[in-house]
């Protein structure tokens, strides 16, 4: 087994379940605004289901405001943020503060790879803020060296006084050293592995790298020639989350967020963000392989039932 100096991982369906989250706080907020404006719910989702497939993102802050739903009450944007986007938004995070949670063991194991001297670092194809939050909020922005994301969204012309305050006084930063990479830099471009091996001054050989994406995240680890670590058990999701998904989202938005179960395998796959440490300690209770695009994938613990 090499000897690592540096972990980097995927963020959304590595480190938690981002599925699982996004669809109730989506429908959360889409309920309320259901309740604030009278219109009709098809109309409320395909309003925002537009503005998300301009920012190629379900999870752009500002949709309501930028979306035909607005438009008949744009001369008072006062008396709309009162009355529609703060219960919109306390929806959406009353249902994130209930759904969005680290994997099992995701905390202990930075903590340990960061004792072993590791660096840890995180590769995203989500934009900045979005990123950034999601970190801060599940309290992982101190156990990691760097983040590195896509870039950030500037705040609209329209926004809550109060969000431009905090966003101008830093209150939405993280704790982690972030760097944005430019829109070319999205998977499967290996540039924001190579922009991080460089930064670090590892090589390949050093690093480990896991997601969840087959089709994504591994084509990047070979490229660079790190080890590949592909996190099978973030593709177990319910066909009901992808069907609630697909009814606000964009296929080509949900392509980028959740990788599907396909007959692409990997031949080194977990079942749990805890095994990358019986990787790194040479400890792998299932056969490590060289990476291969056609091989069946070694899994250090049976595979579990899907889950949701």
């Amino acid at each position: 087994m090499p000897r690592y100096r540096a972990v980097v991982t995927d963020l959304d369906n590595t480190l938690y379940p981002w599925v699982d989250y996004i669809v109730p706080s989506l429908e959360a907020m889409v309920a309320s605004l259901v309740t604030t404006t009278g219109l009709p719910r098809i109309r409320i989702v395909q309003a925002l289901k537009a503005v998300y497939s301009a920012h190629e993102s379900n999870e752009y802050p500002f949709a309501i405001q930028e979306s035909g739903i607005f438009e008949p009450y744009a001369a008072d944007f006062d008396s709309f943020n009162a009355l529609v986007l703060n219960p919109a938004r306390d929806a959406f995070r009353s249902a994130r503060d209930k759904y969005l949670r680290p994997y099992p063991g995701v905390r202990e194991t930075l903590d340990a790879l960061r004792a072993r001297g590791l660096k840890v670092v995180g590769l995203t194809d989500a934009p900045r803020n979005a990123a950034e939050l999601r970190l801060k909020y599940l309290k992982l922005d101190g156990h990691f060296d760097a983040l590195y994301t896509l870039p950030g969204w500037p705040l609209p012309e329209n926004v809550d006084p109060e969000i431009r305050r905090k966003e101008e006084a830093g209150q939405y930063r993280s704790r982690t050293k972030v760097v944005e990479l430019p829109t070319t830099a999205e998977k499967p471009s290996a540039d924001g592995l190579a922009r991080i091996l460089a930064d670090f001054g590892l090589s390949g050989r050093e690093v480990l790298y896991v997601g969840d994406n087959v089709k994504k995240d591994m084509p990047v680890a070979r490229a660079c020639g790190t080890t590949g670590v592909w996190a099978e058990y973030g593709t177990y999701v319910s066909k009901e989350y992808r069907d609630r998904l697909a009814v606000i989202s964009a296929k080509s938005v949900t392509r980028r967020h959740v990788a599907d179960e396909t007959a692409v395998r990997w031949p080194l796959a977990i079942s749990s963000f805890v095994q990358v440490l019986e990787l790194v300690d040479g400890k792998p209770r299932g056969r490590v392989a060289p990476p291969a695009r056609t091989s069946r994938p070694r899994s250090t613990r049976a595979r579990r039932p899907a889950r949701r």
